[in-house]
């Protein structure tokens, strides 16, 4: 062995590579013809050593569906997240692609017996407390390097994190009982060690997309480890839900019972004055501003823009009549 700890020197490997090429080398070589077998560690079919991935997809698929709808709920927020992408890597490569400022819950969930993380990307939060107050839930500049979060936003997380929490529990519940316990949270993902660098993990993550622009992600990940123990619960095959059936028609009935308790406010702009900067430094209590009241008036929502209206009024009160759909997309949404 090399001095430097290496199993061959580079001096070594080309004298090896010489007495090769020149036919000095004798040895029987490699069995190329010896039969061998493929195993995925994460097919459907294994020989009992792996994991049933179509059940963590459905496990997945059940997440996602039941986070919207909880997004929606707690925080008003009708989240776009993709459906999630099931990815088998080691604990080190992951936390490398990670920000250096991020939600990181370190949960139990019995009966696994290591902690789960949940990741929770900063875009994310920024995109829900933006809605939140109004915004348009949309992409905000993040600074590079480490900061805390605001108290504003840790109220957001701990939101978020509860509705994690209660949709991974009900996602899971057709192959196995769990319960979320919170053990830690960081705001380093440098500082969440739930496996060792080389250790298998699976990150279940979700993409959030706004109208132009990536949102951050939400990660679930767990170590192989503890899904290989559980593998006889997922080896259960959950029954494809028909679109058409009781059981769908009652959760579009729901989600859209939902949605239609969410409050929105119509904001109706009657018009505009152009003024200068001297003008409006010398405004006072009492002065009056004419301005010209135009055709149409505009009526948006959150700050969007959705129908043109003409102004009247109905009895002692200003009114507005709708005159034209002006929102992108399909006018029965």
């Amino acid at each position: 062995m090399a001095e430097d700890g290496k199993l061959l020197s580079e001096e070594e490997m080309n004298a090896i590579g010489e007495l090769v090429s020149s036919g000095a080398l004798e040895g029987e070589g490699y069995n190329l013809s010896q039969e061998y077998k493929s195993l995925d560690l994460l097919a459907e079919d294994t020989t009992g050593s792996g994991i049933n991935m179509r059940s963590l997809e459905q496990i997945s698929e059940l997440f996602h569906r039941n986070f919207r709808t909880g997004m929606l709920e707690t925080l008003r927020y009708n989240a776009r997240f993709e459906e999630g992408t099931v990815t088998f890597m080691n604990y080190g490569h992951y936390i490398q692609q990670l920000p250096q400022t991020a939600s990181v819950t370190l949960f139990s969930m019995p009966p696994f017996r290591n902690d789960v993380l949940c990741l929770i990307h900063p875009q994310v939060i920024f995109s829900c407390l933006d809605n939140w107050f109004g915004g348009s839930a949309k992409s905000l500049t993040i600074v590079e390097g480490a900061r805390a979060f605001t108290a504003t936003e840790k109220a957001v997380i701990d939101q978020i994190r509860n509705t994690v929490f209660s949709a991974l529990q009900e996602a899971w519940s057709p192959f196995l009982g769990v319960n979320c316990e919170l053990r830690s949270h960081e705001e380093n993902p440098q500082f969440a060690n739930i496996a060792g660098d080389s250790d298998f993990v699976v990150v279940n993550r979700f993409e959030s997309i706004g109208a132009e622009e990536n949102l951050g992600f939400v990660d679930l990940v767990y170590l192989y480890t503890d899904l290989k123990l559980e593998r006889d619960a997922l080896r259960r095959r959950l029954q494809v839900i028909d679109p058409n059936s009781k059981a769908d028609q009652e959760w579009r009935r729901d989600m859209s019972d939902s949605m239609d308790e969410v409050p929105f406010n119509l904001d109706v702009k009657a018009g505009e004055l152009p003024v200068s900067l001297h003008q409006l430094r010398n405004l006072k209590v009492g002065d009056v501003l004419p301005f010209r009241v135009p055709d149409n008036a505009e009526v948006s929502v959150n700050g969007f823009p959705v129908f043109k209206a003409d102004i009247g009024s109905v009895g002692n009160q200003s009114a507005v009549k709708i005159t034209e759909t002006v929102m992108a997309g399909d006018d029965n949404e």
